[in-house]
């Protein structure tokens, strides 16, 4: 057996809090502490970190941030995070519905002075 064959194998969190510190990089994106670094490092009752690895902003959906890659991911803990999605989820909503409503106004002459 050789000395390296007994460390611990790395997962993409514990290399996301090597790179990044091991408290939440959020930075106000949630709603939640505008402008200020959340910086909670969530233990959970093992004793164990409850942050995430997610990319920050997070993408609005969960295969994007799956797929994202590891220089993108962050520590988050769940509250900031579960914010953040949700925020950046209804922005796209919002983006989404005003974009079906301007390319419906050509289907009824809408705002093109057309008379009856």
């Amino acid at each position: 057996m050789t000395a390296n064959a007994s460390t611990e194998t790395e997962t993409v969190l514990s290399l996301v809090l090597k790179a990044h510190g091991g408290t939440c990089a959020c930075e106000g994106i949630c709603g939640e502490h505008a402008g200020q670094r959340c910086g909670s490092s969530k233990l959970n009752r093992h004793g164990r970190t409850g942050l995430a690895a997610a990319p920050y902003p997070p993408h609005t959906t969960d295969a994007a941030n799956a797929a994202a890659p590891l220089s993108e991911l962050r520590p988050w803990c769940p509250t900031c995070l579960k914010g953040a999605l949700k925020i950046q989820r209804e922005h796209v909503a919002d983006r989404r519905h005003r974009e079906l409503e301007e390319s419906q106004l050509d289907l009824f002459d809408i705002g093109k002075g057309a008379a009856a």
